[in-house]
């Protein structure tokens, strides 16, 4: 006897059957939020009136040069929505065309093709004004503008230091590091160099706490909104809060610490999900974050604090474009050997134990490692998708992949105890749990 857990999954359903004896305790929803009729016409309405900042279409830019920044293709941000209303604030200030820039906010992601970029912008916008792809390794390309007091070195895109104005245009949401996606995360991650990228992430590197989501200010945080105040540029953001499903609801416009924190706010009492006790087993979905394997899997940290230290994570990851640019390492260990290693070091010899093994590789690698690692030390880990090769799990070593979606729960029901307590995170990659123990 089973019983079924459904899941949105694209377009579709999943349909999870899990053993009749495992005790439901809930699904884990964001709270509903209507999305904007017309989200240009919110945007509009949130530029007329922004956070601790002047509306730009009440300013004087007739020779300033401005760079819009945008986030890229592996976020569904629906940019093309809203942006028209950002370039006429721009137009009714003064700014022509040709002295505006669009950035595709990349951080070390590859470039987005022109398709992409005309997705994510708009076909006529895209093919109106002067758009690229930041390069996070193109060295003359970017310029140092120094050094903030946690050690990171700032080397910024050198169109962000040429102009008079920059727009960050993105979307507030629970991230693993910094707590909550927005804001300045624009210009870093999304527009330095890479060194400065992993510097920056491995602020977020911490044997107790490596897992940030829903902490407003985390260290990554507080880190780049001070690397961002070594531009000394004027920068105003545009950040909009979606619901469930991905639809523009409130947009947060104006200063780029003040607006952003005014849209953690909302962010947190829509996506925040408090656990009274954790649970033995945590089924998390990745819905709407698809797009690939290192946006679908943060549905598990997402997650994580709903389920008990040493109890199973199981993630339906749906992965529409696969690896996508999830690292995957030379050399690893068997899951089983892997777990095991990481118990018997304890969580304070996880981070050396990455270096050593990653030496001489990208630092962003060690983060990942960091955080994979520290997830599988404190509890199992297996990932269902459709479309990941099959050898995905034993390439990893971090988790175990299921291609079945009935072996992965009979691995799980192995793991756990047969009356195992549940929690249901169906759209994981948009809410997060939070335990006071």
């Amino acid at each position: 006897m089973s019983q079924q857990i459904d899941l949105p999954w694209g377009e579709e359903t999943l349909r999870v059957k899990v053993p009749a004896s495992w005790r439901l305790w809930g699904r884990l929803e964001p709270k509903k939020l209507d999305g904007a009729p017309d989200p240009n016409e919110a945007c509009a309405a949130a530029l007329r009136e922004p956070i601790c900042a002047a509306p730009i279409a009440e300013r004087d830019l007739s020779c300033a040069s401005v760079v819009v920044v945008t986030d890229d293709h592996t976020r569904p941000t629906p940019v093309a929505g809203f942006l028209p209303a950002v370039l006429e604030s721009l137009a009714a200030a003064g700014v022509a065309d040709d002295r505006i820039e669009i950035l595709l906010a990349t951080g070390v992601h590859r470039p987005s093709r022109d398709d992409e970029a005309a997705s994510k912008l708009g076909p006529e916008i895209a093919g109106r004004l002067r758009w690229r792809c930041h390069d996070a390794y193109d060295r003359a390309s970017l310029v140092d503008v120094g050094t903030t007091s946690r050690g990171t070195r700032v080397l910024y895109n050198r169109a962000l230091a040429e102009a008079d104005l920059i727009v960050c245009v993105g979307a507030i949401e629970p991230h693993l590091l910094l707590g909550f996606g927005g804001g300045l995360k624009m210009l870093l991650p999304g527009c330095a160099g890479s060194e400065t990228i992993g510097t920056n992430h491995m602020q977020g590197v911490d044997s107790d706490n490596f897992d940030f989501v829903g902490t407003p200010a985390s260290p990554m945080r507080l880190d780049l909104e001070e690397a961002a105040g070594l531009l000394r540029k004027e920068i105003f953001i545009v950040n909009v809060i979606m619901n469930e499903d991905f639809q523009p609801a409130r947009f947060f416009c104006g200063d780029p610490v003040e607006a952003h924190r005014a849209g953690v706010a909302l962010s947190r009492e829509v996506a925040a999900n408090a656990v009274p006790e954790q649970a033995d087993v945590v089924l998390t979905n990745s819905y709407p974050m698809d797009e690939d394997l290192r946006q679908s899997a943060k549905c598990l940290g997402n997650a994580l604090y709903a389920c008990r230290p040493g109890g199973v994570m199981m993630g339906c990851v749906r992965c529409v474009g696969g690896l996508g640019e999830m690292p995957i390492p030379k050399v690893t260990l068997p899951y089983p050997l892997l777990r095991l290693v990481v118990r018997l070091i304890g969580k304070k010899r996880v981070l050396p134990l990455v270096e050593r093994v990653k030496k001489g590789e990208p630092v962003e690698e060690v983060f990942v490692g960091h955080f994979g690692l520290q997830m599988l030390r404190r509890n199992h880990l297996a990932l269902f998708s459709e479309i990941l090769p099959a050898e995905t799990g034993r390439k990893m070593g971090l988790a175990r992949v299921y291609n079945d979606l009935d072996a992965m729960v009979r691995w799980v029901a192995a793991h756990a105890p047969r009356r195992a307590s549940v929690w249901v995170f169906p759209h994981g990659g948009v809410t997060y749990a939070h335990h006071g123990a």
